[in-house]
This record gives structure tokens, sequence and C-alpha cells, in this order.
């Protein structure tokens, strides 16, 4: 044993850092030793337990540190979050930053699937997974990091995605700043479309609304036909007011400041 490890440990980290190999499967552990899944699994416990690996999707493992405690090259974060979980793709902050909708951000890194995945924090990133409904899985495109394709979502899925879940994207009145600001780069169309295909009313309530404040041409009466009577407030992160006023077109209760709504806001 050196340093606490195994020789079939050490083989392993040394073949990694001689090849470059910073994500590997077990199965190619495996092959390499020419051991069984089984004890390839247990090798690679070892070293996550060891915080020498990074426990990603599907039996995948990330190195952490190198035998000899050099550092690793650095890989990008969205990089490793697409090894994470399957199907995905990236969305809200991290999604608008992407397309300069928003200020850039390292993290947390948002990634959207419709499996059941923990959230994790790795080479000191924070990865935030969050479930959806497979309804709801759609709009995202693959994109190019440092030679790798990853899936990312398109800028109206993005806004859509940060507006049904508003906690993910700074709350309303971040969305809405971010949507007045750019709302002459969005396929406002498109943002309907993608509002009707997520089945919320609440959620076509909240943009045929703001889609009014920012006075821009939609199709109204389309999206006013898949939502249902029932009122909601506008802002879902804020507890229900008594005072706050209603809005009959899209049955919302304004429980924001009127002012976010100024011109100059």
């Amino acid at each position: 044993m050196k340093g606490g490890l195994s020789e079939s440990q050490q083989k392993v980290l040394h073949w990694l850092e001689q090849n470059k190999h910073w994500i590997v499967t077990r199965d190619e552990i495996a092959s390499f030793l020419s051991c069984s899944e089984k004890e390839a699994h247990s090798i690679c416990l070892g070293l996550a337990l060891g915080k020498r690996f990074a426990t990603l999707g599907h039996d995948q493992y990330l190195l952490l540190t190198s035998l000899t405690q050099e550092p690793l090259p650095p890989i990008h974060p969205l990089i490793i979050g697409s090894y994470l979980v399957t199907p995905y793709y990236f969305s809200y902050q991290t999604a608008t930053a992407y397309h300069g909708l928003s200020p850039p951000t390292t993290e947390p890194v948002y990634i959207v699937t419709t499996q059941v995945r923990a959230h994790a924090d790795i080479r000191g990133i924070s990865y935030r997974i969050i479930r959806v409904h497979p309804r709801k899985f759609y709009g995202y495109e693959p994109v190019r990091i440092n030679g790798v394709d990853v899936h990312m979502a398109d800028k109206e899925k993005a806004m859509v995605d940060c507006l049904e879940k508003t906690k993910y994207a700074g709350g309303l009145t971040e969305v809405f700043r971010l949507l007045k600001k750019n709302i002459n780069t969005l396929d406002v169309q498109r943002l309907v479309d993608y509002t009707v295909l997520m089945g919320t009313s609440s959620l076509i309530q909240r943009l045929g609304y703001l889609l009014d404040q920012l006075n821009v041409s939609f199709d109204e009466e389309f999206l006013q036909s898949y939502s249902l009577s029932v009122p909601t407030p506008l802002d879902p992160s804020r507890t229900y007011e008594g005072r706050s006023k209603r809005d009959e077109k899209w049955n919302l209760m304004i429980n924001v400041p009127e002012t976010l709504f100024e011109e100059d806001a």
C-alpha cells in the first residue's frame, strides 16, 4: 500500500495520468486490469471514498487528484456536467449566461433531466440537478464547449424554464428584467409555443401578463385558450396578500411592486 492505495488503485491512477484520461468508466478499468466488473467497481468505490475520484453518472468517474498530488488540468464545468445524468440539458441561469442574456456565471451549474439524481459538488463547482416531467423536456440544442458537444436550452426555452421556476433565475423580478432587456432578440412566438407545451396554466398566465407589460405583439387568444380560470399569484415565491391587485385578463394576483413595470425600472 502506498499512501493508503492498493496496488490496483495505484496502477489505475498511473494509467490515467500517463494517458491523460481524466474521465473513465468502470468497464474501461475492468478491461485495463483484466478483472471483473465487481472488482473494478470496488476499486472505483475505494478511489471515490478516498477523494481520488468523483462519481459521475452511469459508472463513470472523474479523476480528482493525481498519484503524485500534482495539479490536474482544468476541465470545463459544462463538460463535467454533461456526464452526470442522462438525458439532460443545461438551463436556467447557466443557459441565459451562455446565450448572453444574463451576466456570465460559473456556478451553480443548472442541469435539467427527467431522472432522479442528487446534486453534486465537483472540483469546487456546484451542480444543481432539476428534475422535470417528460413533457417539459424539450427546447435544447447541441453547443460546442472546448471541442465537446453538450446539450443547452435554446434562448426561448431557457427563458420559459426561468419563468416557471423563478428561484433558479434570481426570482421573478430578475426574470422580467431579463425578458425586458432581451425581448428584441427573442422569438416571441416560440416563447408562446414553448409555454403552451409546458402544460402549466400559471406559467401561461404569467407569460401573457408580462408580454402585455412589454407591449409585445403576440397571439393572445391562442395563449389564453390554454389558460385555466384559476387565480394565481404573479410571483410564485411571494405569499398571497389580500391587498394584491388582480389582473382580470390573465386572472393573476399582482403581488409585486408596480414600479417593476415602469419604463425605466
